[in-house]
């Protein structure tokens, strides 16, 4: 004679997939929107090195890129940290700078950015 014994998932094993799939989703929806900025910021820079800014100010390259921030809604990176390099070989935009936030509770997140475009002009 069989046994006709129902086996499922029982509630404690669903409350750790439902916690699991709720941490994912806090990380994804806290991580996400800074590394969406940050590919931003990089489309800046490559746009605005790929247009002639051999022979334009410091002034008007930054004006470019903060009008570009402007423009895609990037409103937490001071312009005044771009640093603009000058070489024989061309021009160097680059911006490098850190975001923290708290995660959970007291867990602290840092996020470290880095961008450059070299132009050879």
């Amino acid at each position: 004679m069989k046994s006709n014994k129902q086996s499922g998932r029982t509630i404690l094993s669903a409350f750790l997939v439902a916690f699991v799939v709720g941490c994912f989703f806090t990380v994804v929806f806290k991580l996400g929107p800074h590394y969406l900025d940050n590919r931003m910021i990089q489309a800046a820079f490559n746009q605005v090195g790929e247009s002639d800014i051999g022979d334009k100010s410091d002034s008007e390259i930054r004006r470019k890129i903060a009008d570009f921030f402007t423009i895609n809604n990037i409103r937490d990176i001071d312009i005044t940290t771009v640093a603009i390099d000058r070489e024989t070989s061309g021009t160097s935009i680059r911006l490098d700078y850190e975001r923290r936030f708290a995660m959970f509770g007291n867990v602290d997140v840092v996020l470290r950015f880095s961008n450059q475009h070299q132009s050879t002009e």
